[in-house]
């Protein structure tokens, strides 16, 4: 029989990649002298060691994220004959170079080894929200826009971890308020389509990174968090429409499912879909001067 193997991808974009690691020690994969697949960093949830080429070995858990180039192969050890459970993210080698370099300007353009520490401290912030980003793709509830802004943020946590340094906030040069304002206006003619962090950046002719700390900046939030609330904000009108059901309405808005819509709805307004439709025609029908329970006129 087959040995199944221990790595799996569970979402893909040209930027970010999610997936999972779930090797047990008598895989033969545990042992291996081999490094990833790309640069990736991940988040443990039981113990190994880790030692890159070069380096001293240190425990990896789920206090740090470890940080993996595809150029430098790595050893792992068992700790207690504990599996190595990990989630990972990979990162597309441009923006890893542009993120690196601004905290780092020790790595030049040529310079494979992107990832010039072995590893980060994660704080509980980090672990908790980088659950939620596995969490919401499992469930089907996550899409490209999402996934990769939720990726880029979490890397720049855990790279001003690793270096001790923070990025620079951009500056509020008109420049920059003009690209958060024509970021807005190309969301909200896009608000029912699908979108990504990448596909935004190349038509406002900037780097993904720069795009999301600009927007931030400006705006206070992420493109994901306003283009949801420009969806949940026209679900009003279209709930409202006679002989629309809610899940024609979570489809035609993009969301992924009839759950999916609901419970964003109930995050942003207190109640469900259907709740608040049934409030609305009941106040409708008060106007209209028919009794709400019975259906009668007053």
């Amino acid at each position: 029989m087959p040995i199944a193997a221990p790595d799996s991808t569970e979402f893909v974009t040209p930027l970010i990649e999610l997936g999972a690691f779930r090797c047990p020690a008598s895989h033969p994969v545990f042992h291996a002298h081999a490094p990833t697949r790309g640069y990736c960093f991940v988040f443990p949830r039981h113990a190994v060691w880790i030692a890159h080429d070069g380096q001293d070995r240190f425990v990896a858990d789920a206090n740090v994220v470890p940080l993996y180039n595809p150029t430098r192969p790595y050893r792992r050890w068992a700790i207690g004959g504990q599996a190595d459970h990990t989630d990972w993210f990979a990162v597309a080698p441009e923006l890893l170079r542009e993120m690196v370099t601004a905290l780092d300007t020790g790595v030049g353009d040529s310079n494979p080894l992107l990832f010039t520490r072995p590893c980060a401290p994660s704080t509980a912030s980090i672990y908790l929200e980088q659950r939620q980003v596995f969490c919401r793709v499992r469930r089907g509830d996550a899409d490209a826009l999402y996934v990769e802004e939720r990726g880029v943020a979490l890397l720049a946590r855990v790279l001003e971890l690793a270096y001790g340094r923070s990025f620079d906030t951009p500056h509020r040069a008109p420049r920059h308020r003009r690209l958060a304002e024509d970021t807005r206006a190309l969301v909200a003619q896009s608000v029912d389509r699908p979108l990504s962090l990448g596909a935004l950046a190349r038509a406002m002719a900037v780097s993904p990174f720069h795009l999301c700390r600009v927007f931030r900046a400006h705006t206070g939030g992420t493109i994901q968090r306003y283009r949801s609330q420009l969806r949940l904000r026209r679900s009003l009108a279209l709930l409202a429409e006679d002989g629309r059901d809610v899940l024609d309405v979570a489809v035609a808005l993009g969301y992924s499912s009839h759950s999916h819509f609901t419970r964003a709805f109930h995050a942003a307004f207190g109640l469900t879909p259907s709740a608040w439709r049934t409030g609305l025609h009941a106040d409708l029908r008060h106007l209209a001067g028919v009794d709400p329970i019975t259906g009668r006129r007053a």
